[in-house]
């Protein structure tokens, strides 16, 4: 990375960061970003703020080093590179709508993307409970990794809802119906460079990822 071409940049994001709280996103999200920013793949392993100027640092398993404006509009890697938008087609938002195993609540429908032993979902349950007090969420199970597909696969030939979809009942049960649901919403997802959870589809189809910026977008709500 070229120092010279980032002095200018520096000194951008000194000044119209300095309001944004020294937060920065999850791993799983920085790991969307990438994907759908980069045309070279790369596989990010660390975020944590930076030290120098208000951004935060993304280390990736190649070795190289990009920076992250706080409010997610720019990456950085030796010139200022605009993130897209995520948004999803009006045909995957139907076919993760045909993917519901249960919904809560009433109102505006968000599609939650998840599967029982998401560490997020599970420690902000009681958030998600008072969310529903205000729209309706529908929970889809996905998976992106073996452990997760088998407690999603599990939920879909249950049938569980939301009085047990967080927990897991050993033995896990298998079934064919799960495993072309789960499969098909995972696969349907990993095309935005999705590839963790909690996901949520909002109505308008553009993608909030993690629990901690949904409550961002939804300010207005008491339930946050």
């Amino acid at each position: 990375m070229k120092v010279k071409p980032l002095l200018p940049i520096f000194a951008v994001l000194f000044s119209y960061s300095a309001s944004f709280a020294q937060n920065c996103p999850t791993l799983s999200e920085v790991q969307s970003i990438l994907n759908r920013t980069l045309k070279t793949p790369f596989t990010a392993i660390s975020v944590e703020p930076a030290e120098s100027f208000s951004a935060c640092q993304v280390k990736t398993a190649e070795g190289e080093t990009f920076f992250l404006s706080l409010d997610k509009k720019f990456l950085i890697e030796g010139f200022l590179t605009e993130i897209p938008p995520l948004k999803i087609s009006k045909e995957d938002y139907l076919k993760l709508k045909k993917n519901v195993l249960f919904s809560v609540g009433k109102g505006e429908e968000i599609i939650v993307i998840t599967n029982p032993i998401c560490n997020a979902c599970r420690k902000n349950r009681k958030k998600l409970k008072s969310l529903a007090e205000k729209v309706k969420l529908a929970f889809v199970p996905a998976a992106f990794d073996r452990e997760e597909e088998k407690a999603a696969v599990d939920a879909v030939c249950r049938k569980k809802d939301a009085q047990n979809f967080f927990e897991v009942q050993n033995p896990l049960l298998t079934c064919d119906t799960g495993k072309l649901k789960v499969w098909t919403v995972s696969d349907t997802l990993k095309k935005y460079g999705i590839t963790g959870t909690p996901v949520f589809i909002l109505p308008d189809r553009s993608v909030v990822i993690g629990i901690l910026e949904l409550s961002r977008k939804v300010q207005s709500l008491k339930a946050f």
